[in-house]
């Protein structure tokens, strides 16, 4: 696998043209920027049908590219020639059901474009979730990258990024948005934020949180009788979530979560949230509480 420089806009990045997702060699190499603002009739018309009827077996026929460079053969990915530099996200609504339909669809509007290594967002075929492109220092360190932007997202923004993203080989269908984010100067994702999966590197809008659906979670992980954060790092994530979500009205609720662990104790509880409160910590949101849900495998 050969690596190549970073072009000097992402629209100027290779991929591999593939005829539809059943094709394994590629037809050809365009660019980014043949593929964004690619107006073609006929493709648009399949995409507003597939949108409109949800027609799959049109979705499957669509042209699709690899996302991350050009590839000879897209079913392994030692079968990249050469990294375009880029990585792409892709954002479902059905992995992130805890947002509300009409605070996702505002994302690209609300959140991403206040992201600044976020290059290109726009609209999946479906026409509901999204993809992401983001362009990264270290090629070599592609799936590294990923790991480190599926944790941050979850974390500073309770987003879940499709897992099946990570290999290189993942084709990305034909689509259309007719008001994308493009940020061609957007900021190169450094290699050395890669270990530091815990520490938000931009600042990103507080999206308001029912307290309903936390208490809710707070609820779930009380029949569930775990812990799910027994360890101090843990701890002072719950406290900043309640008191960022919920202020006050957190207090409660995080005395519930953290009585579940053997080493609860009322009084160091209460002094935590209230040291974070008046710090006014803002970098643990819902989706840290969710990730560590998973993680102690309570059931959602």
């Amino acid at each position: 696998m050969e690596f190549t420089y970073h072009p000097t806009t992402f629209l100027d990045a290779e991929v591999s043209l593939f005829e539809n997702v059943y094709s394994t060699t590629p037809m050809k190499t365009i660019t980014y920027r043949d593929w964004i603002f690619n107006k073609d009739k006929t493709l648009i018309s399949k995409v507003n049908r597939i949108r409109t009827e949800g027609n799959k077996d049109l979705k499957l026929k669509l042209p699709c590219i690899s996302g991350s460079g050009v590839m000879s053969d897209r079913r392994a990915d030692k079968n990249l020639k050469h990294h375009n530099g880029c990585i792409v996200l892709d954002i479902d609504y059905k992995e992130n059901l805890h947002i509300k339909e009409e605070d996702f669809l505002q994302l690209k509007k609300k959140v991403f474009r206040d992201i600044n290594e976020i290059c290109y967002a726009g609209h999946s075929v479906g026409g509901k979730g999204y993809y992401l492109i983001i362009r990264i220092e270290n090629p070599q360190r592609h799936k590294e990258y990923f790991d480190y932007l599926s944790n941050w997202f979850i974390d500073s923004e309770d987003i879940k990024i499709d897992e099946s993203g990570k290999n290189l080989g993942r084709l990305r269908f034909y689509s259309v948005d007719d008001n994308p984010y493009i940020n061609e100067g957007a900021t190169i994702l450094k290699e050395s934020l890669l270990g530091d999966v815990k520490k938000p590197r931009v600042a990103i809008p507080n999206r308001s949180i029912d307290k309903h659906d936390l208490t809710m979670l707070v609820e779930e992980i009380e029949a569930s009788g775990k812990s799910i954060a027994p360890s101090y790092d843990e701890y002072l994530q719950l406290a900043i979530v309640f008191a960022n979500e919920q202020g006050e009205d957190g207090r409660d609720l995080f005395h519930r979560v953290c009585s579940l662990d053997p080493k609860y104790n009322s009084r160091d509880c209460d002094k935590q949230f209230t040291e974070v409160s008046e710090r006014g910590y803002t970098d643990c949101k819902i989706g840290t509480l969710i990730h560590l849900m998973n993680k102690y495998n309570v059931t959602r």
